[in-house]
């Protein structure tokens, strides 16, 4: 019987070789005439957002907060949606979820952008301002430390998971840079030879291998939270006197995930449709992943109510000024845009298992989800970095409306265009679907039949 169910499903599923032909070889991303021209594009956009931080700089210097507002966003941005993508190779793993694999190095490959984050994080130390000014000291989780603790700290945070993410990446790359090392070509063989010069597949490599990712992983995910608390409640929260939310740090966290898994599924979606790996990506990874996205919007609205009630019911004076900042007065578009992109048109359209089901679906909904991260972290920032007499004890007066400069605009373009770059710049070394990883699927699995269906097998080896 297991035989006529094995013999009765189409195995289409690339064989190593083939696969790596098409990953050592080939189909890398970086060899096409296409992939020059992104570069060319993208690198001129990103000479567009320097030139935007220089003249942010010549026109307001380093000392008007509420200028900067908007640069705020973008670090916040990047670490929610760059920072939080390295988890999806993480956490469907510890289940011993087979359908991942193909992805799972795309979402590890976010963790190059981690580069720009840290590049872009700099300048804050200089436009934070001190726990103390005028000999008195504002509210924040620093009970008595120095007046430039959170500069450190945060930058430690910010730099370590940059460093751990890079890791995490070229520890799960070293058998993929064995093979570009014996047969692949040019510069990447050159690059493989330098980065896996000494691995040849022995047992006790993969052993060390294994413990190696693991160790990375749990460091990485507690990393991830760390950062993201730190830089939530340094670079918002306690700017906002009398902002009092124990749940927002965790919000900030939280919701990454969110922002992380629409990211991978977006970069799945292009190397997919335009990248030739539609042999390795395919509806099955999609459909998961929109699932677990479905999860993440109905988890986004969860932290936001949970901290929204208190200030709601509460009534108070100070907690009022709190909604308007935030939600109602001079940030309501981006809390209305944040709202129904992050929480209402993914609920109401993933819940279809039609459009879960499909690959462009799922794509669209993770644009959407990015771009309402990105409003959730510009209402969050830039209404916090425009109040005055962040020293005060309550808030006083709720700011009005500060709306992006040319320069805000030049330094977003070259944001989004130097993540794209690093994340192209990266695929020149290293495949965006790991080899090793689709020959342990092979091996491990196989498809069958169930009733009128076509599935999958999987046996677990451990």
């Amino acid at each position: 019987m297991a035989s006529r169910i094995t013999a009765a499903a189409h195995d289409d599923r690339p064989t190593f070789e083939e696969a790596a032909a098409d990953l050592v070889n080939a189909k890398s991303t970086a060899t096409s005439s296409a992939s020059t021209r992104a570069f060319l594009i993208l690198g001129a956009f990103v000479i567009l957002g320097v030139v935007g931080f220089v003249m942010k700089i010549a026109d307001d210097g380093l000392d008007d907060r509420r200028a900067w507002g908007y640069y705020v966003a973008m670090v916040s941005f990047l670490l929610s949606t760059a920072g939080g993508a390295p988890m999806l190779s993480i956490a469907p793993v510890l289940a011993k979820a087979n359908w991942i694999r193909p992805v799972m190095r795309i979402s590890q490959l976010f963790a190059a952008i981690g580069v720009l984050t840290a590049i872009m994080s700099i300048p804050l130390l200089f436009i934070l301002p001190p726990l103390v000014e005028d000999e008195v000291r504002r509210r924040s989780i620093w009970f008595g430390s120095p007046a430039y603790f959170p500069h450190i700290w945060d930058t430690i945070a910010i730099f370590g998971l940059v460093f751990i993410g890079l890791a995490l990446l070229w520890s799960s790359s070293i058998p993929d840079l064995a093979a570009i090392r014996e047969g692949g070509s040019g510069r990447r063989q050159a690059w493989a030879r330098r980065l896996a010069p000494t691995f040849i597949g022995t047992w006790g490599q993969w052993k060390s291998l294994r413990i190696r990712i693991g160790v990375l992983s749990a460091f990485y995910f507690l990393f991830l939270i760390f950062t993201h608390v730190l830089f939530a409640s340094d670079y918002i929260h306690a700017l906002v006197p009398g902002y009092k939310d124990a749940i927002f740090p965790m919000y900030h966290a939280l919701t990454s995930l969110q922002a992380g898994v629409a990211s991978v599924i977006l970069a799945s979606y292009f190397l997919w449709r335009y990248a030739g790996y539609n042999r390795y990506i395919g509806i099955n990874q999609i459909w998961n992943l929109a699932k677990l996205q479905f999860a993440l919007s109905l988890l986004w609205f969860y932290f936001f109510f949970s901290a929204f009630i208190v200030f709601w019911y509460s009534r108070t004076p100070q907690n009022e000024k709190v909604i308007e900042l935030f939600d109602q007065g001079p940030h309501l578009w981006a809390f209305l845009g944040a709202l129904f992109f992050s929480f209402i048109i993914p609920m109401w359209t993933l819940m279809w298992n039609f459009i879960r089901v499909s690959m462009r679906g799922p794509a669209i909904l993770a644009a959407v989800i990015i771009f309402g991260t990105l409003l959730d972290r510009i209402r969050l920032a830039v209404g916090a970095w425009a109040v005055e007499g962040i020293n005060d004890k309550f808030l006083q007066v709720v700011p009005e409306t500060v709306w992006p400069d040319l320069w805000d605009i030049f330094m977003f373009l070259g944001m989004f265009a130097g993540a794209a770059f690093l994340f192209l710049l990266v695929t020149r070394l290293i495949p965006p679907v790991s080899l090793w990883e689709i020959q342990q699927s092979r091996l491990i699995s196989k498809p069958g039949m169930y009733m009128r269906s076509e599935v999958e097998i999987v046996g677990k080896p451990d």
